[in-house]
């Protein structure tokens, strides 16, 4: 079974592989507290709940993996409307001036006019653009996992509702 050129099943394991590794690496360096955790922490059991789905290739199984997909799919549009506005804000407000990360700050003194509301207008619009690029290509690698698992669980469907019904071919 193929999508285009691609193979579903080792498509569907690299992405929910990359999506274990996205996860683990924001709960890794991405929370301060317990809250900012938990959405890493589910991403990771729903990625490796994908896995285990389709390496078991049942059909309740995948039903469920299809709806927890459907139902990502739907919450990743969250960080695309939110981000993208949070971000522009940030970088065009001059917050980012301040904003001290492992104990460095930003001296905008040394890197020319960066306090220009020109020029902090048109990074918070690059911020802001880039935020909204990185949101839609998850949107979309959200899109493309629920196609897939959608794939597989008809493809289990129509085997197992042929074996029930003692199907046999000539």
């Amino acid at each position: 079974m193929k999508v285009g050129c691609l193979p579903v099943k080792p498509l569907l394991y690299t992405l929910a592989a990359l999506g274990i590794l996205r996860s683990g690496a924001q709960f890794y360096w991405g929370h301060c507290h317990v809250f900012e955790a938990v959405i890493p922490v589910f991403y990771l059991l729903f990625n490796g709940f994908l896995i285990a789905a389709v390496a078991r290739r049942e059909v309740k199984m995948l039903k469920w993996a299809q709806r927890m997909t459907l139902a990502a799919t739907i919450l990743s549009i969250i960080p695309f409307l939110l981000f993208p506005v949070m971000t522009a804000s940030f970088f065009a407000s001059g917050e980012w001036e301040k904003w001290d990360m492992n104990g460095t700050h930003v001296h905008p003194e040394r890197y020319g006019n960066l306090t220009s509301p020109d020029f902090r207008f048109f990074l918070g619009t690059i911020a802001g653009l880039t935020v909204e690029a990185g949101a839609a290509f998850l949107i979309g690698v959200e899109m493309l996992k629920y196609i897939l698992i959608t794939r597989i669980w008809r493809s289990e469907y129509t085997v197992n509702m042929m074996h029930n019904d003692n199907f046999q071919t000539p």
